[in-house]
């Protein structure tokens, strides 16, 4: 997850009486069978991974967690969480939940702290532009001025790459400017700029990059048995087609 991730949590723990909330029953798709509940922390909102909708917390990784739920037979309960305390490890590491499903991109740093499963997203970098902008690809950007939010890697792509960037606090407030010519692209994770490319039929991911971002579920360290699980469901729904079918549903890809 990129840098600007921990400024949005930090945020939202301003509203908090303390770094963890209180947990909210969430059945999964297999119902609550014999097994006990799988707690999941998360950090919302961060979409298209995890946002409130009609007072429960939904998204890609809270679909993902059903999918999990459902084959061990159990229900669910969503534990919202300081996203410091996930990249840490140390909600994992007191047994404020099972697992750690948080649109968190895989590191050393985080490996030191916490296993991880099998990735279930790859977070590429992406182009969003609007469809009559003549840009087509990264190749084009030279003299356009590109929209970017602040602490993320398409900050760091673009910084790089010498071009006229306009910073944003707010995705937001990126996709706005673009939709109304204030930038002519926009530089991001393809996860926030697909659901948006699918929302807007003026808008169009020109070309993507891979950068290694990988997204991956985290569980304590020597949680041996429920990484095998997790990376079980994993496997299955990359086989069944359910996981190509949450992308296009919460991220338009």
């Amino acid at each position: 997850m990129p840098a600007a991730r921990r400024l949005t949590a930090l945020a939202l723990a301003t509203t908090a009486a303390a770094a963890l909330a209180g947990c909210t029953p969430t059945a999964g798709d297999g119902g609550g069978g014999g097994a006990q509940a799988l707690t999941v922390c998360t950090n919302s909102p961060y979409p298209p991974f995890e946002l409130e909708r009609d007072g429960e917390i939904v998204g890609f990784d809270m679909a993902i967690a059903d999918e999990i739920a459902a084959d061990r037979g159990s229900s669910k309960e969503v534990v919202q969480a300081n996203f410091e305390t996930l990249e840490s490890g140390a909600a994992l590491d007191t047994g404020q939940c099972d697992v750690a499903i948080a649109g968190i991109t895989v590191t050393d740093e985080r490996r030191a702290a916490m296993d991880f499963s099998e990735p279930y997203f790859n977070d590429e970098l992406a182009l969003l532009t609007t469809a009559d902008s003549g840009i087509d690809g990264f190749e084009d950007l030279a003299g356009a001025a590109v929209g970017v939010q602040q602490g993320t890697s398409g900050e760091d792509h673009a910084t790089e790459h010498g071009w006229d960037v306009q910073q944003f606090e707010d995705v937001e407030l990126m996709f706005q400017s673009l939709e109304t010519d204030g930038v002519d692209a926009v530089v991001g994770n393809v996860s926030a700029l697909g659901e948006r490319a699918g929302a807007s039929p003026d808008l169009e991911l020109a070309a993507t990059l891979d950068n290694g971002e990988q997204i991956a579920v985290a569980v304590a360290r020597g949680e041996t048995e429920l990484l095998e699980q997790v990376n079980a469901t994993l496997e299955r729904i990359r086989q069944d087609g359910t996981l190509e079918r949450l992308r296009a549903e919460w991220m338009g890809l």
